[in-house]
C-alpha cells in the first residue's frame, strides 16, 4: 500500500471517529436548543419557589393565604415575577383552602429525562402546564 493510499485512509478514519464523537455529545448532553429550554425551565422552577416563599412569608403575617397573585407578588421587599422568562403564559397561584394553594406554569421539557434514578425532585414537572400543590404547617408560622 502506497503512503498516500494510508494517508487518505487514516484521514477519512479520523474524520469518521471525530464526526461519531461530535454525533454523540451533542447526544448526551443535549442539543444547544434543548439546553436552552431546560434553562428557561429551571429559572421557572426559581421563580415558583421564590413565589412558594412569599405565599408562606404572608400566610406568616396574615395568618391566611393571599387571594390572588396580585396580593402575593406586591408585598413590600420582595422581588417578585408572574412573568414567564420566555414570554409564555404568566405563573398562576390559586388557594385552594385554608392552608393549600397552587403555583402553576407551562414548562417546556420534562424534568424526569436526564434526571437520576432515586432521587426525589418536589418541583419535577412534564412538559406543558403543570401545578404544584403546596401547603402551609404550623412549622411555617414559627
Amino acid at each position: 500500500m502506497s503512503r498516500t493510499a494510508w494517508g487518505t485512509r487514516v484521514l477519512w478514519a479520523t474524520g469518521i471517529v471525530t464526526a461519531l464523537a461530535v454525533a454523540a455529545g451533542v447526544w448526551v448532553i443535549d442539543s444547544p436548543s434543548q439546553q436552552r429550554l431546560k434553562r428557561m425551565d429551571d429559572a421557572r422552577v426559581s421563580d415558583l419557589r421564590t413565589l412558594e416563599i412569599a405565599a408562606r412569608n404572608y400566610w406568616r403575617e396574615n395568618d391566611t393565604l393571599p387571594p390572588n397573585i396580585g396580593t402575593l407578588i406586591s408585598q413590600p421587599g420582595m422581588e417578585l415575577t408572574w412573568k414567564d422568562p420566555a414570554g409564555g403564559p404568566d405563573y398562576r397561584y390559586r388557594p385552594l383552602d385554608a392552608t393549600h394553594y397552587e403555583l402553576c406554569a407551562q414548562f417546556a421539557t420534562d424534568s424526569a429525562d436526564g434526571q437520576r434514578r432515586g432521587l426525589v425532585n418536589e418541583w419535577a414537572h412534564p412538559a406543558g402546564n403543570h401545578c404544584f400543590r403546596r401547603a402551609i404547617s404550623e412549622k411555617d408560622n414559627e
